[in-house]
């Protein structure tokens, strides 16, 4: 996903409902910042996160989201193989909601860089996960249609 459809796609969730904030990080990297506060609150802010996403990890416990009320407003924390997406909102109720658009975001962002690498270095040999090649069907060895159904030999 390149910077500006990034950008464009967080403003877009940002003005949805009561959003008034926007954090998405990989690992310590900040992808895309909306907050309004100064570098130094968004760096104690990341930290407190830090430290939350360690205690889980303490706790052999790996949660995909995270919501927390404070004083002045809600919290979402959308985690997902190093990456982080945090919605500050004012409306509890949109808790829902905020989990489905940036669990889809997450999706979409993931599956673009996967095209990405998929791009920049082609698929020079079989992952590892997949069938052998002569156990795909159409391989090369013709089934008649009045076989019987078996297990397949290699």
């Amino acid at each position: 996903m390149n910077p500006e459809t990034l950008e464009a796609t967080l403003a877009a969730l940002r003005k949805a409902g009561s959003i008034f904030g926007v954090l998405f990080t990989r690992d310590s990297e900040t992808l895309f910042c909306d907050l309004a506060y100064t570098p130094e609150r968004i760096a104690e802010f990341t930290a407190i996160l830090d430290d939350i996403g360690f205690y889980f990890e303490q706790e052999n416990r790996d949660p995909d989201t995270l919501a927390f009320s404070y004083d002045g407003g809600n919290l979402v924390i959308l985690l997902k193989d190093g990456l982080r997406l945090v919605v500050l909102h004012h409306n509890a109720d949109e808790v829902d909601f905020i989990a489905s658009a940036g669990g889809a975001f997450l999706k979409d962002f993931r599956m673009g860089e996967s095209t990405r690498q998929f791009e920049e270095t082609g698929l020079t040999e079989m992952p590892e996960n997949s069938p052998a090649p002569s156990r795909v069907a159409g391989s090369g060895s013709k089934v008649e249609p009045t076989s019987p159904v078996g297990p397949v030999t290699a």
